[in-house]
């Protein structure tokens, strides 16, 4: 399949959530994503290279600090929208328009913005000169969630689909209160390290039970009228996660451990 036959399955952009700032149009994220890359590959490692590696203690502990409650925030808030009581796991009927779904979509547009904010993690590797953490599983990471992220909202903005936010950012609460007490000095640090390859574990737990929700939109019984066609590429690219992360986990914690 090419990539004009690609672009002809995607639907028709949705009238209320095509038009939202950063999703109208496909430049300004192919722009800072452009960016992005030209800064961790060429941009910073030549800015660093007769620099010393910037420590950044205060930056990294309130990043981190945002981090946790803004995706405290966003599971709250997707809840308090209607997730677990109007709308569950199982498969119901699609909902794009009504009060309820638009809401969560603004929800999720706030949340967008933060997977583009999270460009600056690999960017505070640069100037840290933490080159071995800039691997293809990171930079995959962060590129395709803030691609297929602005599909979502172009595209395909079902309502169900939250339910892979809300896992998504229950993840990152804990992923960061570990970045947070790791950042909190090496006696803390020590205590966290232990804890380290159960992040693994709980990432890729996450990507099963999101290909398991997923799985329920091929059913011809699961109503999709706007995703029969773009959700395939959802589910290769959520089994390519799975895939990197088994890896990185079967890399650096079972072979050491041998």
């Amino acid at each position: 399949m090419n990539l004009e036959q690609i672009y002809n399955s995607f639907p028709e952009s949705d009238p209320i959530t095509g038009k939202w700032p950063i999703v109208n149009s496909c430049y300004p994220v192919l722009f800072l994503t452009g960016g992005y890359l030209y800064f961790i590959y060429i941009a910073g490692p030549r800015y660093m290279k007769d620099r010393p590696p910037y420590k950044l203690k205060n930056f990294i502990f309130f990043y981190n600090i945002f981090q946790i409650l803004a995706n405290a925030w966003f599971v709250q808030e997707f809840i308090r929208n209607g997730w677990f009581t109007k709308y569950g796991i199982r498969c119901v009927a699609p909902d794009f328009d009504s009060p309820t779904a638009q809401k969560i979509m603004a929800v999720s547009w706030w949340l967008y913005q933060i997977k583009i904010i999270d460009y600056i993690e690999t960017c505070i590797f640069v100037l840290r000169k933490k080159e071995s953490q800039i691997s293809g599983l990171h930079v995959y990471h962060h590129i395709s969630i803030v691609m297929f992220g602005w599909i979502f909202l172009k595209y395909f903005p079902d309502v169900r689909g939250a339910f892979l936010l809300i896992l998504n950012c229950s993840v990152h609460v804990i992923m960061y209160t570990y970045y947070f007490c790791a950042a909190c000095g090496p006696k803390i640090q020590q205590i966290a390290a232990r804890i380290k390859p159960y992040l693994t574990t709980i990432q890729m737990v996450q990507f099963i039970v999101a290909l398991l929700f997923l799985a329920q939109g091929f059913l011809p019984s699961c109503e999709t009228p706007r995703g029969k066609k773009i959700l395939p590429y959802f589910y290769v690219n959520i089994i390519i996660y799975l895939v990197l992360f088994y890896n990185f986990y079967r890399k650096n914690y079972i072979k050491k451990s041998k």
